[in-house]
Parts: structure tokens; C-alpha cells; sequence
């Protein structure tokens, strides 16, 4: 079935959906005040980059530390908004009437799932470039970013299992 001719249908909530959503807002909210409570405190250069070793190789004005909440903050409404047309997402099985609740389902979870990862991240990074430049020693723990960044493998994973099991 085209895109075009799939059915537009209302996914409803359900609770672990609004968990995931509330985990969202918290993170972002705090992706937010966390640079505001600090701002004062932090010196004028900040690290700003990193390398895969976690060490600070880059730095730049403390304004810059901004950029994170604001790019999450876009991120989140662009995930936010198309999570309401998830009939013109791509899928790995074929969109049927009989199916499309359930794949439009697992498809809208999946998205709200990488939206709290992804601001977990950006929480992560901002609290680890504010507590650098205090400490005067910037670095990631390498460690804790694999398993952050490797977060995204078993939610994509667990999806494609899940809706060919839905298929």
C-alpha cells in the first residue's frame, strides 16, 4: 500500500506513552535550567568538543553551551510533531488496514524513546561541559557516553523485532 493510501487513523495514547512523553519535557526542562543555574559561575571559555577519548578539544565562549538546550528544544517539537502523522513514516513490514494501528503504534513509541536518548544526551553533554570548565579539567567519561550512545542500537533493535512480530 502507497504512503499516500495508508490509513490516517488517531493512535492513542497509552500510559507508557505518557511516561516516555513526561521523561521528555523533564529532560528538556532540565536541559534548560541546568545552564541557568550555573551561567554565573562558569568561567568566559568553556570545552565545547570533545574526541572519542572524552577529552576536551575545543573550546569557546560560555554562550555557546546554549546551543545544546536550543537545538534540543527543536528536536524535540520536530519529533513531537511528526509523531502525528505516523502514516507517512517508513516502515519495515507493509502498512495494511488490518496492521496499521499496531505498526503506527510501535512506530510512534519507538520516536518518543529516541526523543528522551536523545535529550538525556544533550543533558549529559551540558552537565559535563559546565562541570569541566568548573573543575578546569574537561572530560567525558567515555564509558557512560558508549552506553548512552549505544542506548540507540537496542531501541531500533527491539522496534524492527517487535513490528515484524506485528506484521
Amino acid at each position: 500500500m502507497a504512503k499516500e493510501n495508508r490509513p490516517k487513523i488517531r493512535i492513542e495514547m497509552e500510559q507508557a506513552d505518557w511516561i516516555l512523553e513526561a521523561l521528555s519535557v523533564c529532560g528538556l526542562l532540565l536541559l534548560f535550567l541546568l545552564p541557568a543555574a550555573y551561567y554565573r559561575d562558569l568561567p568566559a571559555v568553556i570545552p565545547q568538543h570533545f574526541n572519542a577519548s572524552g577529552e576536551a578539544d575545543g573550546y569557546g565562549a560560555k554562550s555557546t553551551l546554549w546551543f545544546l538546550p536550543a537545538i534540543g528544544l527543536v528536536l524535540f517539537l520536530a519529533l513531537t510533531a511528526i509523531n502525528r502523522a505516523p502514516h507517512i513514516f517508513n516502515y519495515p513490514v507493509k502498512i495494511t488496514p488490518e496492521n496499521a494501528e499496531d505498526q503506527y503504534r510501535l512506530a510512534t513509541r519507538l520516536i518518543r524513546i529516541l526523543k528522551v536518548v536523545v535529550l538525556l544526551l544533550f543533558t549529559y553533554l551540558c552537565w559535563e561541559m559546565m562541570q569541566g570548565a568548573l573543575r578546569g579539567k574537561a572530560e567525558l567519561n567515555p564509558v557512560f557516553m558508549w552506553i548512552l550512545l549505544g542506548g540507540f542500537v537496542p531501541v531500533i533493535g527491539w522496534y524492527w523485532v517487535a513490528a515484524f512480530r506485528k506484521k
